[in-house]
């Protein structure tokens, strides 16, 4: 279950129960929402009015990545000679990121049947800033503003449900949905710094006062294109997944977080 709520309005068309309705209608694991204002973040009004002027939310809709295949992850010294893991993980992403487009695609289509303008972005290939290293649209910290986790200090979203195991997409809409936050807010990120540690050429670097994440996207790219798919930091991060490398302990995310209360969409939406 997706742990977000939205500001008490039981009875509003788009709210709570209509979130995790669509959600369920077109296959997505988990579904936020982020409203448009005059006093959202620059670099997320860059993006919506580069992409569609007149949108008035952005959705994000996850899918989860298998932790059967995430637990073939393994660092490079430690394949003597197996397969590697780009092996199965890349064509497991491939399969997650159609799935996911499919589900971008079937939510722009519902809206566009409510008479709102929406344009579903793609999850992989979207275009960068002209001269910049840096996606048009942050999937991830538009998923932490809707509510949906944190953005840990490997540039992964960590997530309540699935830990880092989730691709991301986005969907504009001219429909004016409300930002969905979650129910008890907590930084998902413990700061341990195990993804600083195993990364294989030293892309994620310990961020400094005022930072959460320090990412070299050229190293890490250019070692996934041209050694393997890699994928350790994912795998390594402890406080989502309850993994450890040292114990290699099972990759299992937990529904929820100690402490944190379940909650259900049908009992908050209760008037």
């Amino acid at each position: 279950m997706n742990v977000i709520d939205t500001i008490k309005r039981p009875h509003q068309k788009y709210g709570r129960a209509w979130v995790e309705k669509t959600r369920k209608a077109v296959g997505a694991d988990l579904m936020g929402v982020l409203a448009v204002s005059p006093q959202s973040h620059p670099d997320f009004l860059y993006g919506v009015q580069a992409f569609m002027p007149g949108a008035k939310a952005a959705i994000i809709l996850a899918g989860e990545m298998g932790s059967e295949t995430i637990n073939l992850i393994k660092p490079p010294a430690k394949y003597a000679g197996k397969v590697k893991t780009g092996g199965l993980l890349s064509p497991h992403v491939v399969q997650v990121t159609a799935e996911l487009d499919q589900s971008a695609y079937q939510l722009a289509k519902l809206l566009k049947q409510e008479g709102f303008r929406t344009l579903a972005l793609p999850s992989r290939g979207l275009p960068f800033r002209p001269g910049q290293m840096k996606a048009a649209l942050s999937y991830c910290h538009i998923a932490e503003a809707a509510g949906m986790g944190t953005v840990g200090t490997h540039s992964f979203l960590i997530t309540p449900e699935f830990g880092t195991r989730v691709r991301l997409t986005c969907v504009l809409t001219e429909a004016p949905l409300p930002t969905t936050v979650r129910v008890d807010p907590v930084d998902d990120c413990t700061h341990c710094l195990d993804c600083v540690k195993i990364c294989p050429v030293g892309a994620i670097t310990s961020p400094g006062p005022g930072r959460r994440s320090v990412v070299d996207g050229m190293k890490c790219k250019m070692y996934r294109d041209m050694v393997d798919n890699c994928g350790l930091c994912q795998k390594v991060c402890s406080y989502s997944t309850h993994h450890s490398e040292i114990t290699d302990g099972p990759l299992v995310a937990k529904a929820n977080f100690p402490g944190m209360p379940a909650v259900s969409y049908d009992q908050v939406d209760q008037p």
